[in-house]
């Protein structure tokens, strides 16, 4: 009689992504915090999350198209608007506007920056509640 030990390779199971929010508030008048703000979710992204930045109130500002213009405006070296938010596109981080907000400005879809969604504000408090993490600006 003889024995066989069968050796059962299994697949490694694929790591599930986090899942990462930015909330931004903050517009054309503070356009630092705007960068600052894709700048993370693009980080986050990179860091194996999948980010989004949700935009409320001035936030809108962020993806309005053509709204922010920084190009030829800042020293050589530094990151523009423009920079960060093409940076952000290409590694896949999602922009949503509050459905308020654009209701409220007059926004629609053709409005915004390619790919930007406006959704209902329940998405901000899904993110906050089971999200992995959240950033604020």
């Amino acid at each position: 009689w003889v024995m066989r030990k069968e050796r059962i390779m299994a697949e490694p199971a694929a790591k599930k992504r986090k899942k990462f929010a930015v909330q931004l508030s903050s517009g054309m008048k503070d356009v630092g915090k705007i960068k600052s703000a894709i700048m993370f979710a693009t980080i986050a992204q990179c860091s194996g999350c999948d980010a989004v930045v949700y935009c409320v109130q001035d936030g809108a500002d962020a993806v309005i198209k053509g709204k922010i213009k920084e190009e030829e405006t800042l020293p050589p070296g530094v990151a523009t608007f423009e920079q960060r938010l093409a940076d952000a596109l290409a590694v896949g981080v999602k922009f949503q506007l509050c459905q308020q907000v654009a209701v409220n400005r007059g926004l629609t879809k053709e409005d915004l920056i390619e790919g930007a969604e406006i959704l209902g504000g329940i998405h901000l408090i899904n993110y906050a509640l089971e999200y992995d993490g959240m950033l604020f600006f």
